[in-house]
């Protein structure tokens, strides 16, 4: 059966798994897990939480251009966006879709409308062998959950506690990555610049990094760290 979607929703670019950088040897290892998961029918459901900027977002779409490469189907809601019309009806039928990825979930518990339809999601999904990869910034454990079904259902999702980059180095290759699926190549000697310049806050570096794309297919010239200061304008 085909589930027919009330609205188109984009994926970045740059969202893929090979893109994101993580510093922490436990959350690779859920990653490598997460993505076995999404080459089998395993039923099984994933909670990425975190902060924002750690690359929630960024991973959630990752998986859904994961399938899609391998000729599958996905949907990525955002629900906390308040530019869409969401309505826990929206949920209805994605159990037949191979994956489910919900940005933001837990900004719907306490809702049991939402809860209702979330946990006959997460049941049904598993029972049809389809993954569901859900993202917030509160821990399960701390959801104020008002019905039994989700609390039940919960119990067969895995969390997954994301963490921001410290370390400059590992910085600079995560601004590498996605400078490469750019088409371009970003020099250590340019990425600790910004760094400097900036801050150590990928999505930040990441906004500056698509203006120095630009500038690089206008002016048709490689990312040198002259070039770079002249296009930023700092000394």
């Amino acid at each position: 059966m085909f589930v027919q979607m009330p609205l188109k929703i984009g994926l970045r670019d740059d969202a893929c798994f090979e893109t994101f950088v993580t510093e922490k040897e436990s959350l690779a290892v859920a990653l490598n897990a997460l993505q076995t998961a999404l080459l089998k029918d395993s039923g099984s459901a994933f909670y990425l939480f975190g902060s924002g900027g750690v690359g929630k977002t960024h991973l959630l779409q990752a998986a859904c251009r994961f399938v899609t490469e391998k000729n599958q189907a996905s949907v990525f809601l955002p629900i906390s966006d308040a530019s869409l019309p969401l309505i826990p009806d929206v949920l209805i039928g994605l159990e037949q879709m191979p994956l489910v990825c919900l940005d933001d979930i837990d900004d719907k518990v306490g809702d049991k409308k939402w809860e209702l339809a979330l946990a006959n999601l997460l049941t049904k999904s598993s029972v049809q062998g389809h993954t569901v990869l859900l993202s917030g910034e509160t821990p399960i454990n701390d959801w104020s959950i008002t019905t039994q079904e989700l609390a039940k259902a919960l119990m067969n999702v895995l969390p997954i506690e994301m963490q921001g980059l410290e370390q400059k180095a590992e910085v600079v290759v995560a601004l590498q990555r996605h400078s490469a699926k750019m088409g371009f190549e970003l020099p250590s000697e340019v990425g600790n610049f910004l760094i400097k310049k900036f801050s150590t806050d990928l999505q930040e570096l990441l906004a500056v990094l698509k203006l120095l794309e630009q500038a690089t297919l206008v002016e048709k010239r490689r990312l040198t760290l002259p070039f770079v200061k002249q296009v930023l304008k700092q000394d």
